[in-house]
């Protein structure tokens, strides 16, 4: 089965998604209490104010050698990459903190063995093909903004997130990274909370508008003086790409130092091209990206012929807690961690004879995901059901 470039899918896809201008910006201080719009495109709830889609691809098809394609291909060989990016070795941890502080991210080389990288693509794959199955075409989409050809391993998934893969449980307490996020978190006593990530189809040709990933609803302070923003890192997000990072295939593109900024995040319409071009790339398969979640970042168009995936894992702060917590992982995949990924997973792990509804599914469509996990929930205990949907 072929992936991707599918050219009965048109730009933004089958939506009558509402006018990026009238966006605004794309701040979203509700987080995951946003709001459902009144057009149901599946997109994870805290981006739901990303449905508006690239106008900048309107008229254009989703052919490899369209016009307006190939131009975009060219101008990104040419121009896309942070310029001076830096990568820094797993070992250099003050260096990777210092970077992830001033920049709200870094890049960090080798993360992985080949052993795990190979563990994790075949992961990787095997989900892909379960999602392309239930989505052919690639017209459903998801992840931030629900654009056509990008997915979201955790929101596609009927547990919403991938802790039922030990290939993903296995990136909670890595020695390359683990020594990073104490760091940065100047704590071991921070926890993990998701597992997911995002890829992007060979023919992904919209840009993804520039977002925070805010699981969590802003401050409320009375006298105006206090944001998420101006407070320590609260969420660490950890993405691991599975191929080279190329100008042209869907590289992530990162803002530095717009983790503190208050400025409000543009639209795509708004939005200055040298942020379109600001990405991390090239970087070799294996490496990590770690992400303050405040910091402004999308995805871009993936105009190659390969899929573009990146895994993640996903941490809080010791200090800070969010509805984002849920009990996601078995007692029994618990019970196979490090005694240090134990502990940071203590908030998400199932009792000991708990299922977890849907582990091991995923489904691109709201509805049908809703459908297996309540009939896995009619399965439980009536008693034991009604406690997991309230504390869920």
């Amino acid at each position: 089965m072929a992936i991707g470039w599918n050219q009965q899918v048109p730009p933004n896809g089958f939506h009558n998604r509402p006018d990026v201008a009238t966006v605004g910006s794309n701040d979203n201080p509700d987080g995951l209490a946003t709001q459902a719009g009144a057009v149901d495109i599946e997109t994870t709830p805290e981006h739901l104010n990303l449905v508006a889609g690239d106008p900048r691809c309107d008229g254009w098809t989703r052919a490899y050698n369209d016009p307006g394609v190939t131009a975009l291909r060219e101008r990104m060989r040419e121009r896309n990459g942070i310029p001076g990016l830096e990568v820094v070795d797993p070992g250099d941890v003050d260096r990777a903190t210092r970077l992830f502080h001033r920049d709200g991210f870094v890049a960090v080389r080798d993360a992985l063995d080949a052993t795990q990288l190979d563990r994790l693509r075949s992961a990787a794959d095997e989900v892909i093909t379960m999602i392309q199955e239930a989505d052919p075409d690639g017209a459903v989409g998801g992840g931030a903004g629900g654009l056509p050809h990008r997915y979201s391993f955790g929101g596609t998934s009927v547990s919403r997130h991938m802790f039922h893969r030990p290939e993903w449980c296995e990136l909670i307490d890595l020695p390359t990274t683990t020594p990073i996020l104490t760091s940065i978190f100047g704590s071991p006593e921070y926890i993990v909370y998701g597992a997911g990530g995002d890829l992007a189809l060979p023919g992904a040709i919209e840009y993804q508008g520039l977002h925070s990933d805010n699981v969590w609803t802003e401050l409320h302070d009375p006298v105006g003086g206090l944001t998420m923003r101006d407070l320590p890192v609260p969420v660490v997000h950890i993405n691991f790409p599975l191929v080279d990072l190329t100008p042209e295939n869907g590289p992530i593109r990162q803002i530095p130092g717009s983790q503190r900024s208050r400025a409000p995040i543009p639209t795509l319409a708004d939005e200055p091209e040298w942020m379109r071009l600001s990405t991390v790339c090239p970087l070799p398969a294996g490496s990590a990206i770690i992400r303050d979640a405040r910091c402004w970042h999308g995805g871009t168009p993936n105009l190659s012929r390969e899929v573009r995936a990146m895994p993640n894992v996903e941490f809080m702060a010791p200090w800070f807690r969010s509805e984002a917590l849920n009990r996601s992982m078995t007692h029994d995949m618990w019970e196979t961690l490090s005694p240090h990924a134990q502990r940071v997973s203590r908030y998400i792990v199932a009792g000991h004879d708990e299922q977890v509804p849907g582990a091991g599914i995923n489904h691109p469509r709201r509805a049908e995901r809703e459908r297996i996990r309540d009939e896995a929930l009619a399965q439980m205990d009536p008693a034991r059901a009604a406690e997991w949907r309230h504390r869920s």
